[in-house]
């Protein structure tokens, strides 16, 4: 439902209110944006997620998360607290492996700028296994010792889109690395997110304060990169959902950015109308669509209302072939399969070719 401080009465939306019209873009990392713990717009830190998808030389894919909070490591109760790795090595979707349960847990960690990088450490008396983030502007490392060591550089430049809102906002501020390592013994090859999520003052992701789930706009959450084999990159992130909340914002190899506001989708359900099947969308006025991986689905997460899965995303007609490629996402069925514009008071959009930029 649609609080009543965001949609007072009526089709249209309260003051300071804009049908959670987003705002997307490229930005330039820095060592002292990362290492701030200072608001933006006027939202704290919620936390970095660290997540992605990486393959070994068999087709296995893997998929480690950690969520580090920005406050005070077991202030408050957090169920997010430790290294979860997730693959689908003789399975036909993934499966949480018991070896997350030896991380250490977030509590006590540092985090600050140690000479040349922005470094994240479990506490040295924390119990389990140690881990370590580590992140410039041009390259990452992350370890959970015994478990997975990976590095990599960046897809160049940083990505960051805002949803506004007085009530439910966030931020996201998102790095996407090309990477490779090991885990669990197994070299691998793979793309990893090193995202910074802001929220309002007790806000966490799919808990509280998030406008995603609280004010029921998202359809689909999408981010993903696909290295071709001829050299070429796409990197970036498509969310589609209600009223006037969606965008598509890509990279490339050039590092060259273009986003849109003007998208449209339609996501297909199974027979249980819980595990997506398809999804095309109308993104910068072409045709994408999604490809599930037949082992892609993440049924480990739990029963939850946008439940996870990968495969890769590709342009209609696009005949590159894929050499690295992840894309991790989710769809909320109970929101719709279709975008629907619950304000249409807010106004209408006029779209024309004007570019005052080209001269």
């Amino acid at each position: 439902m649609i609080d009543k401080f965001t949609s007072p009465q009526g089709s249209r939306p309260g003051m300071g209110e804009y049908a959670f019209q987003p705002v997307a873009g490229g930005f330039q990392p820095t060592l002292e944006s990362m290492a701030s713990t200072a608001p933006l717009m006027g939202m704290d830190p919620e936390g970095l997620y660290l997540w992605g998808t990486l393959r070994d030389e068999d087709g296995n894919m893997y998929c480690p998360m950690r969520r580090i909070p920005y406050d005070l490591p077991g202030a408050k109760k957090d169920a997010r607290r430790y290294f979860y790795l997730q693959h689908n090595v003789g399975a036909d979707h993934f499966k949480l492996d018991k070896i997350g349960r030896q991380s250490a847990p977030n509590d006590g960690h540092s985090f600050g700028l140690e000479g040349d990088r922005v470094v994240w450490r479990s506490h040295p008396d924390a119990p389990g296994n140690p881990w370590l983030a580590e992140w410039t502007p041009e390259a990452c490392r992350w370890v959970e010792e015994g478990a997975m060591d990976i590095r990599g550089t960046l897809i160049k430049p940083g990505l960051q889109w805002y949803i506004p809102s007085r009530s439910a906002a966030m931020s996201y501020v998102a790095c996407i690395f090309l990477v490779e390592g090991e885990i669990l013994g197994r070299k691998v090859r793979g793309f990893i997110g090193f995202d910074v999520m802001y929220m309002y003052t007790g806000g966490e992701v799919y808990v509280t304060k998030d406008p995603l789930v609280q004010e029921e706009l998202e359809l689909i959450w999408y981010t993903w990169a696909t290295l071709y084999k001829d050299g070429t990159i796409d990197a970036g992130h498509f969310l589609i959902g209600n009223d006037l909340m969606g965008f598509g914002i890509l990279t490339d190899e050039k590092e060259q950015v273009r986003f849109t506001y003007d998208v449209d989708c339609q996501v297909t359900y199974g027979e249980d109308g819980y595990w997506l099947t398809g999804i095309d969308a109308k993104v910068f006025g072409e045709d994408w669509e999604f490809l599930p991986d037949p082992r892609g689905r993440m049924p480990d997460l739990g029963p939850i209302p946008n439940p996870q899965y990968d495969g890769r995303w590709r342009k209609a007609g696009d005949t590159r072939e894929p050499e690295v490629w992840f894309a991790w996402g989710e769809a909320a069925s109970a929101h719709g399969t279709q975008p629907a514009q619950r304000l249409p008071g807010v106004g209408r959009r006029i779209i024309t070719p004007l570019d005052r930029f080209s001269r």
